[in-house]
């Protein structure tokens, strides 16, 4: 494993392993919400409008709060950047384990502003240290995250059973995030002086005048959008049309579980490759597949809907974060590129699960909602065959 000047040698099971519980952490203290929000309610007397300031919350500060991990990072290092954020993901556990509105939102900011500044960080992270291993590392970066919101929103329900409170698998998690927490602060504390990076990170106004910046960016938007609306609405729209409430649940779960090995798959895939536009072609065309079927024939073939779905979403996602590794330079500029395009990405994809179901209410028909998706994933695949074409975000030293 390839080291900064300024850090002393880490034994790489160490750095995977702590690699691995920050990726977890990056998800699971989103999803492991969503199964027990009925529960939260009732204890709480809130209506869904309030609770859904929990959820969504989180997402808006990914894409607020996106643009200033670069900085935070260039001022402390980024050691020492990723230590406060998983600090940050386990306060806002612990937090939201309480039962109390105002605490609990206290502590979806925390969390949020930890997720935030955790999802632009990592790429950097790989770029600095396993430049040489980015396949497997990327892989092994989505697969953690995919694990840990599988896990936590399958384990939700059965612990808040066990135990009696809502509040236990989310305090199982921050538990979690609290023994990250303690490993990151110990590689943080291994650096031997001088932490910060060095050297001056260019403008971010140069980043704005990059075509592969924007691409990228339209890019990561489009899938997220994609990907969070369909993880709200998919079993409503499969009901309606006549799947089963049991079968629609399932089509959720196999999505989830078939993006899991899609996204290793891809990350692995798109590191040994100098083109990409046909990897990202076929990523989409598995998509629109999917999307034809919930909109002409939902019932025919609901679960090989579901699976298709979940390997293209998952190999965009993770294509769009290894993209983020091999148009860059530089560990600062993958930061950069990483804050640009998780951060308008995610500002889209909050908008999603809005306009999805606003369309839905206006026609009384899922037909126009899933029409907006096909239209949107033809956005996407012009900026994948874009992306997928060999040319570097280019950036000049400040």
């Amino acid at each position: 494993m390839s080291t900064s000047p300024n850090r002393a040698p880490l034994p790489a099971w160490l750095w995977l392993v702590a690699f691995g519980l920050a990726a977890i952490n990056l998800r699971a203290p989103i999803v492991v919400l969503g199964p027990v929000l009925e529960p939260i309610m009732s204890t709480l007397a809130i209506g869904a409008g309030t609770a859904s300031l929990f959820t969504t919350g989180m997402i808006l500060c990914f894409g607020l709060l996106s643009p200033l991990a670069p900085g935070f990072a260039d001022r402390v290092g980024l050691d020492r950047a990723i230590a406060c954020a998983i600090t940050l993901i386990a306060l806002g556990g612990l937090l939201r384990g309480v039962e109390s509105v105002a605490v609990m939102l206290a502590g979806t900011f925390c969390a949020g502003l930890g997720i935030a500044f955790g999802n632009v960080f990592m790429p950097s992270l790989v770029k600095r240290d396993r430049g040489d291993r980015l396949g497997r590392t990327m892989g092994l970066y989505t697969v953690m995250m995919g694990v840990g919101a599988t896990v936590s929103a399958g384990t939700a329900i059965p612990l808040m059973k066990l135990s009696g409170s809502w509040s236990t698998p989310i305090w199982l998690w921050a538990g979690v995030g609290v023994a990250s927490a303690l490993l990151w602060w110990k590689v943080a504390l291994r650096l031997t002086g001088g932490e910060a990076e060095t050297g001056r990170r260019p403008p971010m106004r140069q980043l704005f005048r990059s075509p592969v910046a924007w691409t990228l960016t339209l890019f990561m938007g489009a899938q997220s959008l994609s990907f969070y609306t369909l993880q709200t609405w998919i079993p409503a729209v499969a009901t309606d049309a006549g799947v089963a409430p049991s079968t629609a649940g399932l089509m959720l779960s196999m999505t989830n579980l078939t993006s899991i090995p899609a996204s290793y798959f891809i990350a692995r895939l798109a590191s040994r490759l100098t083109h990409h536009s046909l990897l990202v072609l076929a990523l989409c065309v598995l998509i629109g597949i999917a999307l034809l079927g919930l909109l002409l024939a939902s019932t025919a073939a609901p679960i090989l809907w579901a699976v298709l779905l979940g390997a293209g979403q998952g190999g965009s996602f993770s294509f769009a974060l290894t993209m983020i590794v091999m148009r860059t330079r530089a560990p600062q500029h993958a930061a950069m590129l990483s804050g640009m395009s998780q951060s308008l990405g995610y500002l889209l994809a909050a908008c999603g699960p809005l306009l999805f179901g606003a369309l839905h209410g206006l026609s009384g028909s899922w037909q126009p909602s899933l029409i907006f998706l096909l239209v949107l994933l033809a956005a996407q695949s012009v900026a994948g065959v874009l992306i997928g074409r060999p040319k570097m975000v280019r950036l000049e030293a400040a």
